[in-house]
């Protein structure tokens, strides 16, 4: 998908308690505000872990931090992810990410988002969803929104279906994130929100 039809560059979007932001170099420098990005707890769920295959909880591929700001930024550039930063606004910590991709027609993308396991239970990854919801229907003026969750991720479902996304499908042992594992499809149309991200 071609993003410069929309913006030069990603733009910043502020919620009632996060800046989302597009990573940056001085992101990749080490410090905590990345610490999610090799937690167990928090990998698992994304792909870089396969419990079938690699029972000893090592992931697949461990991420160093520049790799990261490089293959984020390649994807960008490429026209196939857009990823935001999750900023707490009151000190600048970064505790996740959020993300688009897999775009399909320039009118559908998935969404995928992985938080701070210290800042589960917060409502920050549904306060980021919605943003990115409107952002994508209202800017990028998508038709379909999907998420795609592991089935033993119970909280990511629950996002899901507080952001107003339906249960469509639950597919047994399918190809998902590099992995072989179940995972429930939720969807959300634009005409399910009865205008209310029109502006």
């Amino acid at each position: 998908m071609d993003f410069t039809k929309y913006f030069p560059t990603l733009p910043s979007i502020e919620t009632k308690r996060l800046l989302l932001r597009q990573i940056t170099l001085s992101d990749s420098d080490g410090r905590d505000s990345l610490e999610f990005i090799n937690d167990y707890s928090v990998y698992r769920f994304w792909g870089l872990y396969d419990e079938k295959r690699n029972p000893d909880k090592r992931p697949i591929k461990q991420l160093k931090l520049d790799f990261h700001y490089n293959e984020t930024m390649k994807e960008y550039k490429a026209g196939r992810e857009l990823t935001w930063l999750m900023e707490l606004k009151e000190n600048r910590k970064v505790i996740g990410e959020i993300v688009l991709y897999d775009f399909q027609l320039d009118l559908q993308a998935d969404i995928g988002y992985r938080l701070n396991k210290n800042y589960w239970g917060h409502g920050y990854a549904t306060e980021a969803g919605q943003a990115i919801v409107n952002f994508a229907f209202e800017t990028l003026k998508l038709e379909r929104l999907q998420i795609r969750c592991f089935t033993n991720n119970p909280a990511s479902a629950r996002i899901a279906e507080k952001l107003g996304f339906r249960q469509e499908g639950h597919i047994r042992n399918g190809a998902i994130l590099n992995v072989m594992t179940d995972y429930y499809i939720f969807g959300l149309l634009k005409d399910d929100l009865g205008g209310s991200n029109e502006k």
